[in-house]
């Protein structure tokens, strides 16, 4: 399929890295990476980026060769532990179409946008991060659904969500 579809208004990887839910797309200043799909830091020497847009893909994904040697030789993704996103992001795009994995997408980011806003007590946006990569959506909106009680500092704030996530793991 090619890229006909709406762009998300969140940068993504061609080769399923979730740019939006990054760290690096997540700091302030010289360091921020725009996302892949935006012109990252990432796409100047990526194979798979170079492939896609020769392809006039909007995914990798969407590659009636999928999964192919390009992407099988790239590993997790080197600042963050995220749990193996990219063959994750690709086989549900292979299933279930770029659309419907943008409307995950997206929501995804939204409520980790809330979660830094609400939780991050200056050192937290690392933990936030590789959890809103790792954990399946219908868990994250409970995790925010419980959250919405959590008061104090900052610091109390950030300590409680923390503990509130890792429940689910028990």
């Amino acid at each position: 399929m090619k890229a006909e579809n709406k762009m998300p208004d969140e940068p993504y990887g061609y080769c399923g890295m979730p740019c939006a839910l990054c760290t690096r797309y997540r700091t302030e200043g010289t360091s921020r990476c725009p996302g892949c799909s935006c012109g990252g830091y990432y796409t100047e020497g990526c194979k798979v980026y170079r492939c896609c847009r020769e392809r006039g893909l909007a995914h990798c994904g969407e590659c009636a060769e999928f999964p192919c040697a390009r992407l099988g030789t790239m590993g997790d993704f080197r600042d963050l532990d995220t749990g193996h996103v990219k063959p994750r992001t690709c086989r549900f795009i292979a299933e279930h179409g770029f659309a419907a994995w943008q409307r995950e997408y997206s929501q995804r980011a939204a409520l980790l946008t809330e979660a830094l806003a609400r939780y991050n007590d200056g050192r937290m946006k690392r933990f936030l991060c590789e959890l809103f990569i790792k954990t399946d959506l219908d868990t994250l909106r409970e995790l925010m659904r419980r959250a919405e009680t959590i008061s104090g500092t900052p610091k109390e704030a950030g300590k409680a969500f923390r503990a509130l996530s890792q429940e689910k793991e028990k």
